[in-house]
């Protein structure tokens, strides 16, 4: 199977903030720089951005400063420093659930698939938004069907099923489950991966049923369920990845 590339949502949170009692927890010099920061960030002028929040770091290391500097540096595509500007947001604030969650992001999309999920994790464990909570759990399923997929390419299916099926514990991902078909086809489980195509089918948003189809196909074909064999093929055929591979098996099955 072709290996997918996902997209990653970023939940965005601008700190919007108003002069009067801000600057009773934000030294007085570092609202003004601040607040222009916010206002050429929310333009996407992160660049310009940056030299506003950097300023107003010079009288204060509010978490909140650090927080829209690693923003802007995310935004930038300069992961070393967002994440460092997260890490500096964290150590001032280890409750905050947005910073664990930005910085899971610019993990995830350098490959740090285990590092990402380490800070999602840290976001289920702290946050009090079921929306947010809700969200990274469907990062936490990418990120455990990418190190799933490297696992595929190392040739070992067992830890491939290991992390899918996380995945799938976090989130119905339909690319997961066709995956699992694959990999319970391969490790000889056959009832696990019809079980695993059914799933992948009830769940579907962003994938084929050509390859749930045809590993459905094969294990009953395995299971000597002939009738059922021939009915998936033939709905695999209509993938024209699939086609081929699948007329393949019928006509052995002749």
């Amino acid at each position: 199977m072709k290996k997918h590339s996902y997209l990653f949502a970023i939940l965005i949170f601008f700190l919007f903030i108003s002069g009067q009692g801000f600057s009773q927890t934000m030294d007085s010099a570092a609202v003004k720089p601040f607040n222009d920061g916010l206002v050429k960030s929310q333009k996407a002028n992160y660049k310009d951005a940056l030299v506003d929040f950097e300023t107003a770091l010079k009288f204060d290391k509010d978490y909140r400063i650090y927080y829209q500097i690693g923003f802007a540096q995310q935004n930038l595509n300069n992961a070393d420093e967002a994440i460092q500007a997260y890490k500096n947001t964290i150590k001032a604030k280890p409750d905050f659930d947005a910073a664990y969650n930005n910085l899971g992001n610019v993990y995830f999309n350098k490959g740090d698939y285990q590092d990402a999920i380490d800070n999602f994790q840290k976001v289920l464990d702290i946050s009090k938004d079921d929306t947010i909570k809700n969200a990274v759990k469907y990062n936490m399923a990418l990120a455990y069907t990418n190190l799933g997929m490297a696992a595929e390419k190392a040739k070992n299916n067992k830890k491939a099923v290991s992390y899918f099926s996380k995945a799938v514990s976090y989130y119905d991902y339909d690319a997961a489950y066709s995956f699992l078909a694959r990999d319970y086809f391969l490790l000889n489980q056959f009832d696990k991966a019809i079980e695993a195509g059914q799933k992948a089918i009830k769940y579907k948003k962003s994938i084929s049923e050509g390859a749930a189809y045809y590993w459905m196909g094969v294990s009953y074909s395995k299971k000597k369920d002939m009738k059922k064999a021939k009915e998936y093929l033939e709905l695999a055929k209509a993938d024209p990845v699939y086609k081929s591979f699948a007329e393949t098996v019928l006509k052995s099955l002749k």
